[in-house]
């Protein structure tokens, strides 16, 4: 399995607790303080990922009815949480400079109940195409598309310009309006960036694409359909499933969740293959299509290729990150064009259902990359570097007359 970006590393000899530090929200009962990490050598301004069960373990009743983040500093600054939609993960925004270790105190509650105000970080939507064939999902630094097909397409931000405006893509009539994510890649009848694919001997076989055709039927049988698990405002995750993928005689259901978490530019992709009725194996693949004037760089678990497709348009590149076990696997051609592949160890057959992950990036030099490929490389082998966190003592406040009394 991949190894996320400040993925969780609970040490032994957790911290003990801090009775001198000021509990800066009186009306909340409990705290947990977790030491956070950076092991990089860049500023990191993103999540750390907490496990639950870890949390749980110093006091069952986290995360309690309200749970309010913040660095333990003066003057002290608020952080934002979210929970994992499968309610397994904490998921908190962390803000740190080369090699800095910060304090950050999780204060809940069993008795408050508020929706705190979060901006947004990361942003999913299905809210424009028809026919469940359009998805958006984006962080601050780059956006991405997928629509009608398990592939993703590149909607990136102009230099300068921070913001999640990815969606208006398909609304605006402008070609270029401020802030918006730019359509700055044409993928063709390829794998485009993170395209899956089965293989059995020389016969490829790709999901069925449905590309919208602004008509409003019903769904075909064969359309993948989007799901947005969550749109943010840390983690942001679609859920893109095909239920009857017909091969032949063979038939298949494919389900993708491509997930992206703030301050990141890396699509996490997690894919499942069920074998419904399959009377032979398949090989289960990925790629990213090849580009114009380009060239192609590897390292021991990611790959690139970078080019110019348009003049106008300017160097753009493309990179997919997989774990040990899939290798790299050459050239595959389709009809738009040639793309590179990594090959996952599973192999689809019958009455064994198999999971993989891979990770996939780009970048543009309009957002101010002068070397996008380096870029690339950059954020895929940062997958590898772990953040380390200490989750330490639960603590009761000290001032429990200020608590706001439960409800009679």
């Amino acid at each position: 399995m991949l190894t996320k970006v400040m993925a969780l590393v609970i040490l032994a000899g957790a911290l003990q607790s801090q009775a001198n530090t000021v509990w800066e929200f009186p009306n909340f009962s409990d705290r947990i303080q977790i030491t956070v990490e950076n092991p990089l050598d860049v500023q990191y301004d993103g999540v750390a990922v907490l496990k639950l069960a870890e949390l749980k373990q110093r006091d069952q009743k986290f995360p309690g009815s309200l749970l309010l983040a913040a660095e333990d500093q003066t003057p002290v600054r608020e952080v934002a949480t979210q929970m994992d939609p499968a309610g397994d993960e904490l998921v908190v925004e962390v803000h740190l400079a080369p090699h800095e270790k910060k304090t950050i105190s999780l204060y809940y509650s069993t008795t408050l109940h508020d929706q705190l105000p979060i901006v947004p970080r990361v942003y999913a939507s299905h809210n424009y195409g028809y026919n469940h064939a359009t998805a958006a999902i984006e962080s601050e630094l780059v956006g991405y598309r997928t629509y009608g097909g398990f592939f993703l397409d590149v909607q990136a931000h102009t230099k300068g310009e921070r913001g999640l405006f990815n969606t208006m893509f398909g609304y605006s009539s402008i070609s270029h309006p401020p802030s918006e994510g730019q359509d700055v890649i044409h993928l063709g009848d390829t794998l485009g960036l993170g395209g899956l694919f089965l293989r059995a001997g020389d016969d490829v076989y790709r999901p069925p694409v449905s590309t919208p055709d602004y008509t409003h039927r019903a769904a075909k049988p064969d359309e993948p359909r989007y799901e947005v698990i969550s749109a943010g405002p840390l983690r942001a995750i679609i859920q893109e499933s095909l239920r009857d993928w017909m091969i032949g005689t063979d038939h298949v259901s494919l389900r993708v969740r491509y997930e992206m978490d703030a301050g990141q530019e890396v699509i996490h992709c997690h894919w499942w293959l069920t074998p419904l009725k399959v009377a032979r194996s398949y090989e289960v693949g990925a790629g990213i299509r090849d580009l114009q004037a380009e060239h192609v760089t590897e390292g021991s678990n990611i790959f690139a290729t970078d080019g110019v497709q348009e003049t106008s348009v300017g160097h753009i590149a493309l990179g997919l990150g997989f774990s040990h076990g899939a290798k790299r696997s050459g050239t595959l051609r389709t009809p738009g064009g040639a793309n590179e592949i990594v090959l996952f160890h599973q192999r689809l057959a019958a009455d064994q259902s198999i999971e993989g992950e891979y990770t996939v990036a780009a970048a543009w030099q309009g957002s101010g990359w002068n070397d996008p490929a380096a870029h690339v490389r950059e954020v895929l082998q940062s997958q590898s570097e772990s953040m380390t966190i200490h989750v330490g003592l639960h603590e009761t406040n000290p001032n429990p007359k200020v608590l706001e009394e439960e409800p009679k």
